[in-house]
């Protein structure tokens, strides 16, 4: 049964004022609290007990720091007392659905019912729809249905979920305006400048508004929450895809959050118990010749966040690493940004990439499986450096022996003897930029997070070293990167000492 006005008259009753005083020209706070406005004199909460001050922000395991506040905007008037337009409007709804059944006190504090030109502005933004018919009997469904209009959500225009009042009095769902703040810092009804980004960060729920919410439609905003959590469970394509640049497992990637579609995929992503996403490179600018503009971008490398900064203004930077490197299988866009049914890419056990990468070259390729190009380009581009390499004049490696043919150890060797040239032949500063972007060499005991950094710290074009993403052998990596150091080094330019920033 829905609860009668007079149910849900203490909701509204003020904490402050003598027992069974209704709100006067309510307030509400940034603690969520919601006062006469005559009690609101400083910039605390005048309830006592009450804290103001912003909560530590946790993240499931991941370490999150909040956006300073911003020196640069005004933080908003409280001695202004604007009113809550929700509250106002729905104490103004129980005071005459109220009026046939059981004489309520008047939630100004006016005896007679009548107000004086003197009384506090809520005159002005009382509904003028709400006018009863003083000889007729209130109609339950109307009352509910007049009470649900007010409790609707003006960007969504559904139920308010997790309501969040605005310093300008307007009250939203807290997800809804998020999203709004993404774009804009100003009020999406009045248009007034909001105090900046910080200000609503974990910022508390309405607390009048929560309670009234979960008196009056306790099963439509519990269905209205669960339907929420169930679209992200029982979503096919749950994986979020951050279309950046190129990345490989087990290295750091430092990345900067400012569109608005990838804020909002980032808050997302944080809701859940494992806060990660999958990265993958642009299309190629130029694609190549029958291979499509997509071309390479179905590879990519998931990220586990492992903190996140927030800037003042809502940007965030965000700290990453490389977990395991994926294949997208399905695609779309939800609200802006991509998603994915992706597949997981694991390496061949050892043994087995050890028996395919002696018979690989002689073995005919299935029809029925795709095929992947192990082989470096003819001609691979330089990063900051030239946009063309001329080929190598022998294909054979440095020790006189075909590539297939080398073991682990040998081109382990062949990329160690390149590291020293790389780090005699250039600053110090530049060995050390390279430790601490892609993090501490890997040790010789795991060739595969080897092959990946001996790759990353390689100057050639990104596309060309994402070619290591979907190869499974970690011998079969190591020969595309040894092959990538024949080219190099078969180049004056690179072999006079030319310096790699």
């Amino acid at each position: 049964m829905f609860p009668s006005p007079r149910d849900l008259f203490p909701i509204f009753h003020c904490p402050l004022c003598p027992p069974d005083a209704v709100l006067a020209a309510p307030t509400t706070l940034r603690c969520g609290h919601t006062v006469c406005a005559v009690h609101v004199r400083a910039t605390h909460c005048p309830i006592p007990g009450c804290s103001t001050q912003q909560q530590s922000s946790t993240h499931n395991t991941i370490a999150f720091f909040p956006a300073p506040p911003n020196t640069q905007s005004h933080p908003p008037d409280i001695t202004h007392r604007a009113l809550d337009v929700r509250v106002n409007s729905i104490i103004h709804i129980l005071h005459a659905a109220n009026t046939h059944d059981c004489p309520f006190p008047d939630p100004f504090g006016n005896s007679d019912g009548d107000s004086d030109a003197d009384d506090p502005p809520s005159r002005h933004t009382t509904p003028q729809r709400h006018n009863a018919d003083p000889t007729s009997p209130p109609d339950p469904h109307d009352f509910e249905k007049t009470l649900s209009t007010e409790l609707t959500c003006e960007i969504c225009f559904m139920l308010l979920y997790q309501p969040v009042t605005t310093p300008c009095q307007h009250t939203f769902c807290s997800k809804c305006l998020q999203r709004s703040l993404d774009h804009s810092m100003l009020c999406p009804l009045c248009r007034q400048e909001f105090p900046g980004f910080a200000y609503f960060q974990e910022h508390p729920h309405n607390k009048v508004i929560l309670s009234l919410l979960l008196e009056a439609f306790p099963d439509a905003y519990s269905a209205r929450g669960d339907a929420m959590e169930r679209e992200v469970r029982d979503a096919r394509l749950d994986t979020s895809i951050f279309i950046c640049q190129l990345s490989f497992p087990g290295m750091p990637t430092l990345l900067h959050f400012f569109e608005p579609r990838y804020r909002l995929m980032l808050r997302r992503c944080l809701e859940k118990p494992c806060p990660t996403f999958g990265m993958i490179m642009p299309p190629r600018a130029a694609p190549i010749p029958g291979h499509g503009p997509n071309a390479g971008s179905e590879f990519g490398t998931m990220l586990e966040i492992r903190s996140v900064q927030m800037l003042a203004d809502g940007r965030s930077m965000v700290e990453t690493r490389g977990t395991h490197r994926f294949r997208l299988l399905e695609q779309d866009s939800l609200d802006g940004y991509l998603i994915g049914r992706v597949e997981k890419i694991d390496d061949y056990d050892d043994d087995l990439a050890e028996w395919a990468a002696q018979d690989d070259d002689r073995a005919p390729s299935s029809s029925n499986t795709t095929h992947v190009d192990i082989r470096p380009s003819p001609q691979i581009s330089l990063t900051r450096i030239t946009p063309r390499v001329s080929p190598p004049s022998s294909p054979a490696s440095t020790t006189g022996t075909p590539q297939h043919l080398l073991s682990i150890p040998t081109l382990l060797e062949i990329c160690h003897t390149f590291l020293d040239q790389l780090r005699a032949g250039t600053a110090p500063w530049v060995v050390q930029r390279l430790n601490y972007t892609y993090g501490p060499q890997p040790p010789d005991t795991d060739p595969g997070a080897f092959s990946f950094w001996m790759g990353m710290v390689l100057p050639i074009d990104e596309h060309e070293k994402a070619k290591l993403l979907p190869v499974k052998s970690a011998r079969l990596r190591l020969r595309m990167v040894v092959g990538w150091i024949e080219q190099l080094n078969s180049n004056w330019w690179f072999t006079s000492g030319c310096t790699v920033v």
